[in-house]
């Protein structure tokens, strides 16, 4: 009983820059579960042959914006799941977040993806196997973005990648969500998202159309894999799916990444690394106008993972 409890305890044993969980939070980790759709975590049994590996032995790069940032502790978890080894995780996220320009959501403000220190990290990194996922690229048309330059966004972004050889996912829009978002509700979810936004639902439909196509095209062009979501996956909220369903999408996408038939096996984080990855700090962002700054990476596990937040 005490070697299992050691076993459990030790996956759990992150270094954080700002924070140690405590004694109790890791002891409340292994019986307080997350209620999810996803299976439960199978890395106990794996913990002695990562703490002998240390250093990463592949890097994972994920792009997005809310839609990421509500997933994160699950994809991360799901991700240390996947490989049987430690990973240098790259993260640019935030709610709001948009590809080429500065956004701001709710008092903190965030430069755009392509300015991030996302790619001056990647490209002083050591070389290693990288896979990448591209997600929640309809927010710039909420700021009124030109489709052709948001196209011209991803494609840097995707250029980018293509330095490192990454083995790349595409999220496109929820286009057929979109479609059947009524007046009065588009109007409603512009005001509390996007208040700065003057496009009418017929414009908003027309451009996410447009992009839609031209993301596909650019997939196909590019022989990466693309997904959309399902229209049942969602509620009244037209770009976030309900929460029984929003593992889905990122179960396809992981799935083409490791070469799953039928999607990834999504992992729940315990209660105490729940709150360990969504504490975690950004490079630099502004906070109600005064800038924050954090040390990279954000987070060291004995395993050798390193997550870093841009």
């Amino acid at each position: 009983m005490i070697e299992l409890l050691g076993s459990s305890l030790a996956r759990f044993i992150c270094v954080h820059r700002r924070f140690q969980i405590s004694s109790l939070a890791l002891l409340a980790s292994l019986a307080v579960q997350m209620n999810s759709m996803s299976e439960p975590s199978p890395l106990d049994d794996r913990v002695a042959s990562q703490i002998e590996t240390r250093e990463p032995q592949q890097r994972v790069v994920l792009i997005g914006a809310s839609n990421l940032s509500i997933m994160f502790p699950t994809i991360v978890e799901s991700l240390r799941a996947m490989f049987a080894h430690p990973i240098e995780l790259h993260v640019a996220k935030g709610f709001g977040r948009s590809y080429g320009l500065h956004s701001k959501f709710f008092g903190k403000k965030f430069p755009g993806i392509l300015s991030s220190g996302l790619w001056p990290a990647l490209n002083r990194a050591r070389p290693l196997p990288t896979v990448a996922i591209v997600a929640d690229i309809g927010n710039d048309l909420a700021y009124e973005a030109p489709v052709d330059k948001i196209v011209e966004w991803v494609e840097r972004a995707l250029d980018r990648l293509a330095i490192h050889d990454a083995r790349v996912a595409l999220n496109n829009l929820p286009i057929e969500s979109l479609r059947g978002v009524g007046t009065a509700r588009y109007y409603a979810f512009r005001e509390v998202l996007f208040p700065n936004c003057k496009l009418s639902r017929g414009e908003i439909i027309d451009r996410a159309e447009r992009l839609s196509e031209r993301l596909s095209q650019l997939a196909a062009t590019r022989e990466i894999s693309a997904f959309s979501a399902e229209r049942g996956w969602y509620g009244l909220d037209p770009i976030h799916p309900r929460l029984a369903s929003a593992g889905e999408i990122w179960s396809r996408m992981l799935g083409a990444l490791s070469g799953a038939a039928g999607g990834a096996k999504l992992v729940r984080p315990s209660a105490a690394m729940m709150l360990t990855y969504r504490r975690l700090r950004a490079l630099e962002y502004a906070h109600f106008g005064v800038v924050r700054r954090a040390e990279q990476p954000a987070l060291r596990c004995l395993d050798g993972t390193r997550i870093s937040i841009y």
